[in-house]
């Protein structure tokens, strides 16, 4: 997936908020999509026996294997959420999935999703990445993810790496939506006077962008900064092989400076 800033709409959308602009939600991020987060969530590079993939006989209720794309961790370890969907599958959904963790040793932990992939009642709603929370008896911490249905791992995302915005009343988050063949993540929020932000994160590989305007300082990291005044800032940074990225983007019609963008940044918890 290539990322432009150039293609302002082309992102999960934001609600039409308090003030803030509908964006449409994201089909359009199946194929352009903002590059984001940062930090240890890298393509789990295994250490240990790769889990074999399973071919396992279909549950009483038909469910069956079902791959999984990406997986974000939360901020303690213990949770962590993994995507999938009917893939490339037309007009098709996949119905009641449901996650688990199959095998962990000091090396992996490998999660298995069962469900089906049946026909959409609604063309244009399927295919829609699909969230699973899966709990953990103890931290990831440093051990690959992989999948049960294909043996390998996928790309790994953690919030440990992006602002802490769970405390901050300033912003609030909004069901973010896209296809489940994207490898990246996504997490938008609406914000004071009609603002939003849009978090991300991609494996760096697939990861295009703009030349940087400045650098600044988010945490323990350097960020590059993209975009131009009258229109939006974008922040990059890298945690091995992920990129993450933040979009702030002005309310309809307004505007924010470079020195404003910087403030904003300021006021964020980083860990």
């Amino acid at each position: 997936m290539r990322i432009d800033d150039e293609y302002p709409d082309r992102h999960p959308g934001r609600p039409a908020g308090e003030g803030g602009r509908g964006v449409a939600v994201l089909a359009a991020v199946a194929t352009v999509v903002l590059g984001l987060t940062a930090g240890c969530g890298q393509r789990a590079v295994a250490e240990g026996t790769p889990a074999r993939p399973t071919t396992a006989a279909a549950t009483p209720d038909g469910a069956g294997l079902v791959p999984w794309v990406s997986a974000l961790v939360a901020r303690d370890g213990t949770e962590v959420t993994v995507y999938t969907g009917p893939g490339d599958a037309k007009c098709s959904e996949l119905y009641e999935p449901r996650g688990s963790v199959t095998e962990q040793t000091g090396a992996q932990v490998v999660v298995a999703v069962r469900g089906r992939v049946i026909e959409s009642v609604d063309c244009a709603a399927s295919g829609s990445a699909v969230p699973l929370v899966v709990s953990l008896p103890e931290p990831l911490g440093d051990r690959a993810l992989r999948d049960a249905a294909t043996g390998t791992p996928h790309p790994v995302y953690h919030e440990r790496e992006l602002p802490d915005l769970t405390a901050d009343q300033r912003w609030s988050p909004y069901e973010s939506h896209w296809m489940s063949t994207d490898e990246g993540w996504h997490r938008g929020y609406n914000g004071p006077n009609g603002s939003g932000l849009l978090l991300s994160a991609q494996p760096t590989a697939a990861t295009s962008r703009p030349e940087a305007v400045a650098t600044v300082r988010v945490g323990s990291r350097d960020g590059d900064v993209t975009g131009q005044e009258g229109r939006w800032w974008t922040l990059w940074w890298e945690a091995g092989e992920v990129t993450y990225s933040l979009r702030l983007m002005p309310r309809e019609g307004g505007s924010f400076t470079l020195t404003e963008f910087k403030g904003e940044l300021a006021r964020l918890k980083w860990s």
